[in-house]
């Protein structure tokens, strides 16, 4: 489910004269905060949206800090094809609070009552595996033969995995000028992951906020992407991402915003 390029950069040498933007990790305290994020991409012949909804909260834990997630609604138009599996994956967290543990440099570390919350998802997904035989059903068993192969990490690592991007330059340094290289694997959910390599740039700076472009491309693959960072908190406020495979184009946002 994590498809995103964030958790598995490369860093690779960059100029020794470049300047490093050095950031914090200092996330908002007893905050209501909203993360959305809609990703458009083709199914079927047309292209399709689907979108979650997250509310979250940081709150203080000893050296570094709590984060309470809670998938508040999912939606879709896509067909069957599309939108079963998206449902299968993600409709057994809508309505659990999970309150993940952060490091002083925002790396998540654990999650409280992890036996709890993987038991009441493991119960979401039982209910969607009754009823009639069809679209439902297999996204369904496809999703359990999954969570039936993970290890405790790797259920961390699931669970985590839409609020990792948040994090990606907390309590790190960017580097201004040339910018710095990189290598990950781009490709799903278009297609077969390959490795791709560019560079990550700082295109645009304000008192409190930082604006960054990412460019990658491998065989047959180009991706893009945009940050926009608060300088105060470190977090990724706004992402855009555009990933193009075999001329199939995905889209995605991800926003995230204070509850006035």
């Amino acid at each position: 489910m994590r498809r995103i390029l964030a958790a598995a950069l490369m860093l690779v040498a960059s100029p020794a004269w470049a300047e490093p933007i050095v950031l914090p990790f200092a996330p908002p305290i007893d905050q209501a905060l909203t993360y959305r994020i809609e990703q458009h991409r083709p199914v079927a012949g047309k292209v399709s949206a689907f979108t979650a909804i997250r509310d979250l909260r940081f709150d203080r834990a000893g050296d570094g800090y709590g984060l309470s997630v809670t998938l508040r609604s999912i939606d879709t138009d896509a067909p069957a094809a599309g939108a079963e599996p998206y449902r299968a994956a993600l409709e057994p967290l809508v309505g659990i609070t999970m309150r993940f543990r952060l490091d002083g440099r925002g790396q998540v570390v654990a999650l409280d009552d992890m036996d709890a919350v993987w038991g009441r998802v493991q119960a979401g997904l039982k209910a969607m595996l009754t009823g009639p035989e069809g679209d439902r059903q297999r996204a369904a068993k496809n999703v359990q033969a999954l969570f039936d192969g993970l290890s405790p990490e790797g259920r961390l690592a699931l669970l985590a995995g839409e609020i990792r991007p948040l994090f990606l330059f907390a309590a790190g340094e960017v580097e201004d000028g040339a910018g710095r290289g990189l290598r990950t694997v781009a490709g799903s959910p278009l297609g077969r992951p390959v490795p791709v390599e560019g560079s990550v740039v700082v295109a645009g700076q304000q008192a409190d906020a930082l604006d960054l472009k990412e460019i990658l491309s491998g065989q047959g693959v180009q991706v893009a992407i945009r940050y926009h960072l608060s300088r105060t908190t470190g977090l990724v406020e706004n992402q855009e991402r555009s990933l193009i495979v075999g001329g199939q184009a995905l889209v995605e946002s991800r926003s995230l915003t204070a509850v006035k």
